[in-house]
């Protein structure tokens, strides 16, 4: 069976989506979670909602997918014993070092692995198996066929998302909403710069399209049609997103699921989906839909370009003007009440229909194919489009569903009586799943004089199941020598058997959390490793793209290089002599050569990134930079590990308790932290910090160049504009932000500005960084040359106590880079 799994954003929510068939709801508290911005639940509410979830029958995930700070660990663990504790079935974890903490300390509450992971290949799901995770929850960039390969590899449990809001950017890799806002995607705090218009520029700055568009907002997935293939490709759990949106859209949306997905599971052969599910789903909110990434690279048909929010459906176009009013030939249906949006050529007016006219007289509704008359915005012109954003019947309706006292779902109950003179009344009741409440009156029954108790008065008492969950399916009565029992004790008992049953659904959800005193002497063990502060001047590493830049890199002098990690569009892999020549160089230099894998690869990708391994092993490479948990996995097969780069979001001293426990040599710490936090982690490892370049702050499996210049849609195959010149996106307040691809075109967007911290350079002595890092990926040799020996005499500086000199070079940079230079987190951090 396939869980179907609903988001709860409020108590309204939650009762919405328990209501319309979630086997599963899933929310947040006020802390921890990747959704700091909804309405969320206190922790006494969080108990409410996993008691009513559970009487219902309903499982409740709590999600604690953020970040955490050194300073918040004790209180995020303590939190998820607090929860374990109340019975909720599982957390969905972003944070390596909290799931590292919880497997310790709490072994046997359920670990998902979030999205925010970015688990794309089997081997990163498999290493999170041996973690302790029971679920993953598989980055949404995956097809059908990637999912199917992954579940059949590993032994999880998969989660999908199968509808709702899609990011644009690898979830758990974004840094745009906190590198240009200050507001962290990772924090639960995004701003979603990606809904934003933006003009595509090229190398000399001209603009290649006429308008700015909103060229990273993305429409929502929809995959109703889609339900069978995703059950085939073994799928455990159907997730919908959406725990900013109203009970409304949980309550229409959650329905249109739970029956595509019955109907599957009861006719395969007859797998239909019911037309007016579309329309309502799309009519509760859309930005027009798309299957994602399931069948394939969507090319443009990814995206929502014209607008980023509720787009409605289209109900027709301006016919002309009739004695003030607007004729529209309705397309679609319309009633008093429904909320619209005519698309004026100076934007999107909305308003509410108050006046329906058909024929001049006032109608309360208007079905397709009607000529109206509607008072419109003055600006309204004869061909303008006219959506319909809301649906008053619809909204009524979903209302409906789940308002207070009524339940939509109801629980199958069997009902046994007793009764007889001197004898307690009793009742027992029981479900179908084996559950029994009992309850009996304090006081014997009597013997009746005039109105002994019948069967049918019973019926009738115990059949007033009304607000409770339940409804009676059968009734074995057993009386015995006329017995009195007065109705209001008969009511008593009923609702005495019927909370005895309630407590006892509860009860079979299990408390996942060992004896308190237990957890916390484990808790207090997990940081009890000696420390290693480093007070030493730190050592220079270089992230470079090709092998001639390697050699540039090593000439200038980099104490360590890091080569690779993506092949730009334009360049060419490393071949196996020029990777020969530098490992025998940085050995005779006594300098140190890494080979970093991709930072994002999906399962498909699995064999040729085992063959690039398989070359770089035959070249004598024996260290490398890991970006994701699939590339450790591979490098412990082959009995190897690696050095963790920053997009593992080191935040933490259990994240690299974690990373040691998995080998690693060192990591690059998460450029959200600031110098204090920096100060306040033990290195147990070897520590780098990113102190020049610009790293991606988005990195996407949706080519923007492909799908705005290329003509890449659907089946239709890319021109490559990327490999005719550069190019970059510019905001609306006129920053430009590089873009370039690799050769698996992924799209890569670059921080308008430049992060330098020359000047500062002498803050991170004592810090525990043991290496400060160059990432100039993507940068040309001349470039690499310069900045490199700039900070290698920065170094120098710091070595011989002359911190003055740093400000000097500082200018240097300025002129090679200019002025649009960002300090990064180091001096403000995230919330």
């Amino acid at each position: 069976m396939v869980e179907l799994m609903a988001p709860a954003g409020n108590k309204e929510a939650l009762r919405a989506a328990i209501a319309n068939g979630a086997d599963a709801v899933y929310l947040g508290g006020q802390d921890f979670n990747a959704r700091q911005l909804a309405e969320n639940f206190s922790r006494d509410e969080i108990v409410e909602a996993i008691e009513y979830a559970h009487e219902r029958g309903v499982r409740v995930y709590v999600t604690v997918n953020t970040l955490i700070k050194n300073t918040e660990l004790d209180d995020a663990i303590d939190y998820l014993y607090f929860l374990g504790e109340n019975r909720a079935d599982g957390v969905i974890v972003q944070d390596l070092g909290l799931a590292w903490a919880a497997r310790k300390a709490l072994p046997e509450l359920k670990l998902m692995a979030s999205t925010q992971m970015t688990v794309t290949n089997a081997l990163g799901a498999e290493l999170l198996g041996e973690l302790g995770f029971k679920r993953v929850i598989l980055a949404r960039e995956l097809s059908l066929d990637e999912i199917a390969g992954i579940k059949r590899k590993c032994r999880l449990e998969v989660e999908v998302f199968v509808h709702g809001a899609l990011c644009f950017c690898y979830s758990g890799q974004c840094l745009l909403s906190s590198l240009v806002g200050g507001r962290s995607g990772n924090r639960g705090r995004c701003a979603q710069p990606c809904r934003l218009t933006y003009t595509l520029v090229d190398d000399r700055g001209r603009e290649l399209e006429a308008k700015a568009e909103h060229l990273l907002s993305t429409r929502d997935l929809c995959t109703l049609e889609l339900v069978p293939r995703l059950i085939q490709a073994g799928v455990d759990a159907f997730k919908i997103e959406g725990r900013m949106r109203r009970p409304e859209y949980v309550a229409v949306v959650t329905r249109a699921y739970r029956r595509a997905i019955d109907r599957y599971l009861e006719n395969p052969e007859k797998f239909n989906v019911d037309p007016e599910e579309i329309r309502e789903v799309a009519q509760v909110f859309n930005r027009d839909f798309t299957p994602g990434y399931l069948l394939g690279d969507p090319g443009a048909e990814l995206m929502s370009y014209g607008r980023p929010s509720n787009r409605g459906i289209y109900i027709g176009r301006v016919a002309g003007k009739e004695a003030g009013r607007y004729l529209v030939r309705l397309e679609g249906p319309l009633r008093r009440g429904d909320g619209i949006e005519v698309w004026i050529r100076e934007g999107h007016a909305g308003l509410m229909v108050e006046d329906i006219r058909v024929g001049g007289k006032k109608v309360e509704e208007a079905p397709a194919g009607t000529m109206v008359s509607l008072e419109l915005p003055p600006k309204a012109r004869p061909g303008d489009r006219i959506f319909k954003t809301s649906d008053a019947s619809l909204l009524s309706w979903a209302r409906s569903t789940y308002a207070f006292g009524r339940e939509g779902r109801k629980i199958p109950v069997h009902m046994e009586v007793w009764s007889s003179p001197g004898q307690p009344f009793k009742i027992k009741v029981s479900d179908e799943e084996g559950h029994t409440g009992e309850a009996a009156s304090t006081k014997p029954a009597e013997v009746a004089i005039k109105h002994p108790l019948t069967e049918e008065v019973l019926k009738e008492q115990l059949d007033r199941l009304g607000n409770t969950p339940y409804e009676l399916k059968s009734l074995k009565i057993n009386l015995q020598d006329r017995p009195m029992v007065p109705l209001s004790i008969i009511n008593q008992v009923r609702r005495g058997a019927l909370a005895d049953l309630s407590v006892k659904r509860r009860e079979a959800f299990p408390r996942s959390v060992p004896p308190r005193q237990e957890f916390r002497a484990t808790v207090a063990s997990l940081r009890r490793e000696e420390e290693k502060r480093i007070s030493r001047i730190p050592s220079l590493s270089v992230a470079v793209g090709s092998s001639e830049a390697a050699w540039v890199a090593l000439e200038a002098g980099a104490e360590r290089v890091y080569l690779g990690g993506e092949v730009w569009r334009g360049r060419e892999n490393p071949s196996l002599p020029e990777l020969q020549s530098l490992c025998e160089e940085a050995r005779r230099q006594e300098r140190e050569f890494f080979v970093a894998f991709p930072r994002v690869w999906q399962e498909r990708e699995d064999h040729y990134i085992r063959r690039e391994l398989d070359k770089w092993l035959g070249a004598g490479v024996r260290r490398f930079l890991v970006g994701n948990l699939g590339s450790l996995k591979l490098l412990a097969e082959y009995g190897l590990t690696g050095w963790a780069d920053y997009t593992f979001n080191v935040f933490n001293d259990l994240t690299l308790q974690a990373l040691k426990a998995w080998g690693v040599e060192g990591a690059t710490l998460s450029p959200e932290l600031n110098l204090e936090e920096i100060r306040k982690l033990r290195p147990i490892l070897p520590l780098e910090a990113i102190v020049h370049g610009r790293f991606p702050l988005m990195i996407s499996a949706h080519c923007v160049l492909g799908a705005r210049l290329g003509g890449k849609a659907g089946r239709v195959v890319c021109s490559r504009p990327c490999e005719k010149t550069s190019f970059g996106l510019r905001d609306r307040l006129g920053f430009v932000f590089p873009v370039t691809t690799d050769t698996r075109c992924r799209f890569y967007l670059y921080n308008s500005k430049t992060l330098d911290v020359i000047s500062a350079l002498d803050l991170f002595k004592g810090t525990g960084v043991a290496m400060v890092r160059l990432e100039l990926r993507e940068k040309e040799s001349s470039y690499i040359r310069r900045i490199t020996r700039l900070y290698r005499e920065a170094l120098l500086c710091l070595k011989e106590g002359e911190v003055g000199a740093l400000s000097a070079l500082a200018e240097e940079v300025e002129r090679l880079v200019g002025r649009e230079v960002t300090r990064g987190h180091y001096f403000r951090g995230v919330l």
